[in-house]
């Protein structure tokens, strides 16, 4: 039988919320449903983890599941939680399948806003994981589990553990010795988080987060959608090439998957992550310069008005007014390829 005991007096606990350690219970002054979990702490923790746990509760932020209580009954710290209704990553994905890119990537900002909004707090979570990732009914992610010692982990110990969660939420599995493969931002992005002291920093992983929870890939558009009108190829090259140019400097991960395309047709470049330009997009020189990634930016542009990408003697039967741009871009001498304001002309005019 259940038991129905009230902590401090006040929160009836009831039934379990999940398979953890968490439980509902009812708080009994303000009329309110929360969720309440046992601080299981050595003894000579205890302190410091109540410490912890006070300073976690002043933290405010709409992706954090707030601590509204600690309380001490019969001996024991319990921590008193806003209860959100939904269910864990852990769960979802479990019940499921792994969830969708974009819905992962929207997951990934509330997530990191959160942590980025605990660290500057001092607070570091230092449980990250998908059993304390709650998803809600209209799509927000909450981040629950604070107030535990944090034993002294530092800030990228959380954003470590983001990265091995957003891993679960596209692939099932935790990451283990062996990430996903694949060369799409997200996957190139969870594995370079994941490399010890090599991680990109957190304002790279918000934008690319950010615009892989709003705009969908190149080549998943073209996968959907079919081959892309020329002028409105030339328009996404408009955009890679100033990105390219105000960039100053190699990219070298120019491709289809590495493109962020929005609901206006703005294209996005990524920034460069642990993946390696997919060799199908990999100028032949196999030289790392800005030459290369133009012959990539070619081969981007190929593959999106073409629906495929380039290969020796591949014909160009969409293309129109694009042909001749993309002949000089896959040029295998770097130095006939279009100078960017040759290029920057040339592509505007297959747009008009």
């Amino acid at each position: 039988m259940a038991e129905t005991r009230k902590l401090a007096g006040r929160y009836r606990l009831l039934n379990p919320l999940g398979e953890g350690s968490v439980r509902l219970a009812f708080d009994e002054s303000e009329h309110r449903d929360v969720a309440v979990r046992q601080l299981r702490v050595p003894a000579e923790l205890r302190e410091t983890a109540l410490r912890e746990a006070g300073r976690a509760a002043e933290l405010r932020h709409a992706s954090v599941a707030r601590i509204l209580d600690v309380v001490i009954d019969e001996g024991t710290p319990w921590l008193v939680m806003e209860f959100v209704s939904g269910s864990s990553l852990e769960q979802a994905v479990r019940s499921r399948r792994p969830l969708p890119v974009m819905q992962a990537a929207r997951m990934g900002v509330c997530v990191l806003s959160a942590i980025v909004a605990a660290h500057a707090a001092g607070i570091v979570h230092g449980r990250i994981e998908p059993a304390n990732v709650l998803l809600t009914s209209t799509g927000r992610a909450v981040l629950a589990g604070f107030g535990g010692p944090s034993l002294s982990m530092r800030p990228s110990a959380d954003l470590w553990s983001l990265a091995a969660t957003l891993h679960f939420a596209i692939e099932g599995r935790p990451p283990g010795q062996i990430p996903a493969e694949g060369a799409d931002p997200l996957r190139s992005l969870i594995r370079a988080m994941l490399q010890p002291g090599g991680a990109p920093p957190v304002e790279v992983v918000r934008t690319t987060l950010a615009r892989l929870a709003l705009d969908r890939p190149l080549d998943q558009l073209v996968e959907s959608a079919g081959p892309l009108p020329p002028a409105t190829v030339a328009a996404i090259g408009l955009d890679l090439l100033d990105q390219l140019q105000a960039r100053g400097a190699h990219h070298g991960a120019v491709q289809p998957g590495g493109v962020l395309v929005d609901a206006d047709g703005y294209a996005t470049l990524v920034a460069p992550l642990a993946a390696a330009t997919l060799p199908a997009y990999a100028a032949p020189e196999g030289v790392p310069s800005q030459a290369g990634d133009l012959w990539s930016l070619g081969a981007t542009l190929f593959m999106a008005v073409e629906g495929r990408p380039p290969a020796p003697g591949a014909p160009l039967t969409r293309a129109g007014a694009l042909a001749p741009v993309l002949f000089q871009l896959l040029s295998g001498d770097p130095a006939a390829r279009p100078a960017p304001d040759v290029l920057r002309h040339e592509l505007q005019a297959v747009i008009r």
